[in-house]
């Protein structure tokens, strides 16, 4: 840098003498800009010559599609992505991303995470499901022996009937349980209404799919969807809704927590050479009062000691500008973080664009609460101080591009804070937040939109590599079992460089993929069930 600013001077002292001489500019304009290119997450990367040639036949692919939308202004990251997703599957880009085995998934939620038309082909069609809507217009499902008083049930097959076309049913459940619409700029006018349908879709998710048997088949379902899109690892959130039985019976939280890890378990020993595991944050909402959360958090501590290798830690969720901040909670959060049975923290903080604000000033919090990850936290770029602390503890930030711009927190991805700090360096994991709700597959609809709008032009396969290594690095795993997690993905992205390389060089033969590609979207086919 010393000799970028000396290059500088001199150049400004040639000017003054002479116009003729711009030799020693335009040394200093190649270095200044060679020095940026070192500071792009994932340049220190060192690219084998095989990685090197997929590399460049990667950055084709990416420049050709950048040229393109440069002219014509039709860049896929800069449109909401429930109206740009077919457009994204099209691309060549997204077919290699989706080949490239991502590591872990580390921010994800439990009702959101498999494909909402999956759901409603398969659980919706179940017996015994009963659906009805409140006076506030919520949809609400559940299976149930014999319907309660709560509500004005009616069985969704009954109503399902009731309609002359019963796939016109599912296209109108679809619209209930996601987001997904061709016009989200009519449907969803402002932040406050986005996220009041989000959550509304999530009510209605929990009814159905927290039926114990129905819960079972959804994680086993979502942790395969997981695994197709390549993916090794899932840490997911909850707010764990105690699962029931179909006479009403509930399961007590640690009954529950117990399902969860037996499916999890069952899924890693049917899979064992393509998956590595599955972790839990309990994630209860941040929208309650001290005493709840006093709750809260004594409960975290008896998961943690009941199930130590499932349950990862604890989190609050929900809509943050709308909930207390971290502060107004600090006797019960300081608790949990303390004593022989500390329980790791990995908030949610930053997600807002009010700076300044009591929500704005939980990333201080969280940081002080030594929380292992910051789930979103963009609003970081607006705290130098925040920023530098979270760099010297080694803390990355959990970022959802999709998320972000669906539930228009950003709108155009290529001005998404976190695109700063990829030019930094700075420490961030790709994850998906909730891809069910807007008819997201796993990991790769996120790691193309981070790989063509976060990390600009430049960002090259160093910088997708560096994604995967970061999202083991910073797991919730112990160094044994992170060590032993990389060597799993190290040998799935030799596989990836190996494949890529075959397929796409014109003087190698075709060859069939090893890894497997990620799920489509399920269709919603009546014939299926009659």
């Amino acid at each position: 840098m010393l000799k970028i600013v000396g290059l500088l001077l001199a150049w400004a002292a040639s000017f003054s003498s002479t116009l003729d001489e711009n030799s020693t500019y335009w040394q200093a304009r190649e270095l200044l800009l060679a020095q940026e290119q070192t500071t792009i997450l994932g340049q220190e990367q060192i690219l084998s010559s095989e990685e090197k040639l997929v590399n460049d036949i990667l950055m084709n692919f990416k420049m050709s599609e950048m040229n393109t939308a440069f002219g014509d202004l039709n860049f896929i990251p800069a449109k909401n992505f429930l109206v740009a997703k077919m457009e994204m599957e099209a691309s060549e880009v997204f077919q290699i991303i989706k080949l490239m085995p991502k590591g872990a998934a580390l921010h994800l939620h439990d009702t959101a995470m498999a494909t909402v038309s999956w759901i409603i082909s398969d659980i919706s069609y179940w017996e015994n499901l009963y659906m009805c809507y409140t006076l506030q217009n919520q949809l609400l499902l559940k299976f149930m022996e014999t319907p309660d008083s709560s509500c004005q049930w009616d069985l969704m097959s009954d109503v399902r009937a009731s309609y002359p076309v019963p796939a016109d049913f599912d296209m109108e459940l679809l619209s209930r349980l996601s987001l997904i619409t061709d016009k989200p700029d009519e449907a969803y006018p402002d932040i406050n209404k986005v996220w009041s349908s989000f959550e509304s879709t999530l009510i209605a998710l929990t009814g159905m799919v927290m039926y114990r048997p129905a819960w079972e088949v959804y994680l086993y379902r979502a942790l395969e969807e997981f695994k197709q899109d390549n993916i090794l690892h899932v840490e997911f959130r909850g707010t764990l809704p105690r699962l029931y039985e179909l006479n009403g019976t509930e399961l007590t939280e640690e009954e529950s927590m117990a399902v969860y890890e037996t499916v999890s378990l069952r899924f890693l020993a049917d899979n064992p050479c393509e998956y590595y595991g599955t972790r839990y944050i309990y994630a209860p909402l941040r929208r309650v009062d001290n005493a709840t959360i006093w709750n809260y958090v004594t409960l975290a501590k008896q998961l943690k000691k009941r199930f130590p290798n499932y349950v990862a830690g604890f989190d609050l969720v929900g809509q943050e500008d709308l909930g207390l901040p971290l502060k107004d909670f600090l006797d019960p959060l300081l608790w949990l973080i303390t004593g022989e049975d500390k329980v790791p923290v990995f908030y949610h903080a930053g997600e807002t664009n009010w700076m300044g604000m009591n929500t704005d000033e939980n990333l201080i919090d969280a940081l002080l609460m030594n929380t292992s990850r910051i789930g979103h936290g963009y609003a970081i770029v607006k705290h130098p101080e925040a920023k530098a602390l979270a760099l010297s503890k080694d803390i990355p930030l959990e970022v959802c591009p999709i998320s972000n711009q669906v539930l228009m927190l950003i709108k155009d991805l290529r001005n998404h804070p976190v695109a700063g700090l990829v030019s930094e360096g700075f420490p961030i994991v790709i994850s998906a937040d909730d891809p069910g709700t807007w008819g997201a597959v796993a990991l790769s609809h996120d790691f193309y939109e981070a790989f063509m709008a976060l990390g600009g032009a430049k960002a090259d396969l160093r910088f997708l590599k560096q994604l995967a290594i970061n999202s083991v690095k910073y797991s919730s795993l112990d160094k044994t079992a992170s060590a032993d997690l990389m060597q799993m993905w190290q040998a799935k992205w030799d596989e990836f460089i190996a494949t890529v390389a075959r397929k796409y060089n014109k003087n190698s033969k075709p060859v069939i993929p090893h890894v497997n590609a990620t799920f489509e979207e399920s269709n919603l086919v009546e014939e299926n069930h009659m």
